[in-house]
């Protein structure tokens, strides 16, 4: 059964383009029905980069993600030749080449800014972003084997700046870094030794780089005791603010990287709404009809498939968040 809805051709179309109705989705039935998703026809990656940046709201979102893409890439070229030229004046090299995947197992924190706009940059890139999830899936089932060690690096981020980055706390902090790095569970934006998202990967990445053998930094090897890196960031670096307010009052840092891009890949929205369950975003978010009719598409569909479906965000994650933002009002 088929449910239409009325519109004048002359008032402003539904979709949020706004152009008129007749000159914009008039004679589109699709507009017009109602969604239902089953088994067979359920997408949620193509469903949210479908609605990723329809309507006002969403060209909001993509303006961001434009900006804060090129924001990235940016200040990566930025930090790598400050790299070069630290490494020039004491005399280094730096070891670090394409091929070279040594860092490329350990964890990595990224600010929600960081992850949307790898998000967009996957949207752009299909190939990459289809790489990406096939390996999610393996990156995943070896976390799982060592259950729990992403609630721990939440609740230590957490103690880190409920604390003001005391010693002890940044000490715990290295040390898990340094558990998880033995574990040698490759990034699943890993492909062929290589990044994929390497223009625009998160700044962890980026503001590190070694001048000794690559050797050295296998965490297993003896030798890497004797390993020396450069380690820099622009003095006083803020990320764009995030493209809606209600956002802004938790500072957006440390995250999980491969879990919160998976995450927007597959949930989208509902994925958002879980971490910031303040009922303006939600308004906003469902302004464009499309948005809301797909969303609410979205959940009838695991209503109906999946009772028990309830979008998973680490209560640790949302802790950490609000610890780190009320540290800095204190500031």
């Amino acid at each position: 059964m088929q449910r239409k809805t009325s519109i004048s051709r002359n008032e402003l179309c539904s979709c949020g383009s706004g152009k008129k109705y007749k000159n914009c989705c008039y004679g589109k039935e699709e507009t017009a029905k109602e969604i239902k998703f089953d088994k067979k026809t359920f997408d949620p990656f193509n469903l949210n980069m479908e609605i990723a940046y329809l309507g006002e709201f969403g060209k909001i979102r993509e303006k961001f993600c434009i900006e804060q893409e090129k924001q990235l890439k940016d200040i990566n070229e930025f930090i790598y030749q400050q790299q070069l030229q630290e490494a020039k004046n004491n005399g280094k090299t730096i070891s670090c080449h394409r091929g070279c995947s040594m860092c490329c197992s350990q964890y990595i924190p990224a600010s929600l800014q960081e992850c949307e706009a790898i998000v967009y940059y996957l949207y752009n890139h299909k190939g990459k972003m289809s790489s990406f999830i096939k390996n999610y899936k393996k990156w995943k089932n070896r976390l799982d084997e060592h259950e729990g060690i992403l609630d721990e690096f939440q609740k230590a981020y957490a103690e880190l700046f409920e604390s003001g980055f005391d010693s002890e706390k940044r000490l715990i902090l290295e040390e898990l870094g340094a558990r998880y790095a033995k574990l040698k569970i490759a990034c699943p934006f890993l492909k062929d030794e290589a990044c994929m998202i390497y223009d625009i990967r998160p700044l962890v990445c980026s503001c590190q780089v070694a001048v000794t053998p690559p050797e050295y930094c296998d965490p297993d090897n003896p030798d890497s005791i004797k390993q020396e890196l450069i380690l820099m960031l622009p003095e006083n670096f803020q990320f764009i603010p995030f493209y809606h307010e209600s956002f802004n009052d938790m500072n957006l840092s440390s995250m999980c990287m491969p879990y919160v891009v998976y995450n927007l890949l597959e949930g989208g929205y509902l994925y958002l709404m879980a971490l910031n369950s303040k009922k303006e975003f939600s308004i906003d978010v469902t302004k464009n009809e499309q948005v809301k009719k797909i969303l609410d598409a979205q959940l009838d569909y695991y209503e109906e498939n999946d009772p028990d479906f309830e979008y998973e965000v680490y209560e640790s994650d949302v802790e950490a968040l609000e610890a780190q933002a009320d540290n800095q009002s204190e500031e």
